[in-house]
This record gives structure tokens, C-alpha cells and sequence, in this order.
């Protein structure tokens, strides 16, 4: 497997089922901002509560063929194995990434366990083979995350243009930031000192080159 992080702003995204497991999928596609359409007969009740927030669009149907047509990318969450393998085809004609929930043979890629702190985004993957033991290692992993490092990562994102117009290469900036931004950076952050990692930063950025 390769891995990367799928830009799903605004884009149609269809999620087939309405039960538990597409709850979970929904809540995974509503962070990351994607424009989301259910095909189901019915849904659970916290999923119907979703749904009148207008948080998606709902088709109160079973899927049938041709349903998959024009979406970015599809979830299968059905116990349904006809359903399963109709959308798994459908979608490969189409051109449209799909996850077949615990079918890594119809999946075009595996959804990986996720921790989101503001704009940090961490996953743990086992390439579909035991999610249970992803989700353990997302849970080890948080107990590391702190929530300081969200609002740090604004500030990084001002650092790192200010670099951009005194640094002028990106192997230079490449550098820079492995040598800056260090174990010593992260521990201000974990206990709360953004400021001061921030000025730490900055002061590095001014004296570049001198």
C-alpha cells in the first residue's frame, strides 16, 4: 500500500448502508469536509438526527446499478455480499475509489485508524489486515498527542512562510527545519510553552545565514 491523505473538500462522496459501520465511515468523511450522499433503506436514529442537520444527502433505497455514477469515492458499510461486489465492480468501471468495509480483496484502499488534533492529522494502519490492532495503536499513540500541538500548528504555518522569504532553497529550508524544529521545540509545546517555542522559531529564522 501507499499512503496519502485524499484532499475531499467539497467533493461527492457516496457511502452505501446505514448502519453502525457507516455511521463510523460518515463521521471520518464529515471531518474531512467531504460532500456526502447515503444509499440505504433506512438509517440508524443518530444517523437520521445527522440527516435532518442536513450533515448529508440521503437516497432512502437499496443501491442498484448505476447508483455509484459520478461520486469522488464510495464506502460499501452493507452486510449485503451482492451489494458488496455490484459497487466493487461498478466503481472500477467508473473510476471511483472504493472501501469495501472488512473486504480487502474489493477495496481500492483501507481506511486507517485516525487521531485529529486541529490540522494534525496521525494514522495507524495495518493494510486492512487487522483494524482492531490499528485502533489499539491510535490509542497508544494519543496518550502522546497532546491538544497543544493544534494551535502550534497555526503558528507553524506563519513560521514557515516567514522562512520562505528568507531562506531561498527548498533543500536550505529542508535543512533549517530539521535542525530547528527539534525534540527541545516539542517539548515546549506538550507543556503548553507555544509562545516561547514559537520565538524560539523565529529567532532561528532571523539569524539565518549570519
Amino acid at each position: 500500500m501507499y499512503p496519502v491523505n485524499l484532499i475531499l473538500d467539497d467533493k461527492p462522496c457516496l457511502v452505501i448502508g446505514g448502519g453502525e459501520v457507516a455511521y463510523r465511515k460518515i463521521q471520518g468523511l464529515l471531518a474531512a469536509s467531504a460532500k456526502i450522499t447515503v444509499i440505504a433503506p433506512e438509517l440508524l436514529e443518530k444517523l437520521s438526527a445527522m440527516h435532518e442537520k442536513g450533515l448529508f444527502s440521503w437516497l432512502k433505497k437499496p443501491y442498484k446499478q448505476g447508483d455509484i455514477k459520478g461520486f469522488f469515492l464510495a464506502v460499501c458499510a452493507t452486510d449485503d455480499e451482492n451489494i458488496n461486489k455490484l459497487a466493487a465492480a461498478e466503481a472500477r468501471k467508473e473510476h471511483i475509489l472504493i472501501n469495501v468495509v472488512d473486504r480487502l480483496s474489493l477495496c481500492d484502499f483501507a481506511m486507517p485508524a485516525v487521531i485529529r488534533r486541529g490540522d494534525l492529522l496521525v494514522t495507524s494502519s495495518t493494510n486492512g489486515k487487522s483494524p482492531a490492532m490499528a485502533r489499539e495503536i491510535r490509542r497508544e499513540l494519543e496518550k502522546f498527542l497532546d491538544t497543544g500541538y493544534a494551535p502550534f500548528i497555526e503558528k507553524m504555518a506563519v513560521l514557515r512562510q516567514e522562512a520562505m522569504q528568507v531562506i531561498p532553497t527548498f533543500r536550505q529550508r529542508e535543512e533549517f527545519w530539521r535542525s530547528t524544529l527539534d525534540e527541545n521545540i516539542l517539548k515546549m509545546v506538550r507543556e503548553g510553552k507555544v509562545k516561547e517555542a514559537e520565538g524560539k522559531i523565529r529567532n532561528a529564522i532571523s539569524s539565518f545565514g549570519t
